[in-house]
């Protein structure tokens, strides 16, 4: 039996990515003058934002506003849900803080190859 079978070209771009994938020391990447901050670029120094200041400031929305009328775009359930876990992540750890406005952005998703999102 044979099959007869091919990959798109991204497909065959990725498969070269993953096969020279190499994964760099910090050290190696950037230049020698940051290599005493290199805590400073780690994913883990970011699960938090700074200590609010006496010049932080906020945006106060005027009261007597009209909201614009724009068509509303439902998201699918799944979306939804990643969206919420994803926001409740970021709250709890102080990444983002919770929006006074009204209104929601528009949001996109992309499936990963796996079919994640």
């Amino acid at each position: 039996m044979e099959i007869l079978a091919s990959q798109t070209i991204s497909q065959q771009l990725a498969q070269v990515f993953t096969a020279n994938f190499v994964l760099w020391a910090f050290q190696d990447i950037m230049p020698p003058y940051l290599h005493a901050f290199e805590d400073m670029f780690s994913k883990a120094s970011f699960n938090s934002l700074l200590e609010c200041k006496q010049w932080d400031h906020a945006i106060e929305l005027m009261l007597d506003s009209k909201l614009l009328s724009c068509k509303v775009y439902p998201l699918a359930t799944k979306e939804q849900d990643e969206l919420d876990a994803f926001l409740q992540e970021n709250l709890d750890s102080g990444c983002i803080c919770p929006s006074k406005f009204p209104m929601a952005f528009l949001v996109f998703f992309i499936k990963k190859k796996d079919g994640l999102l």
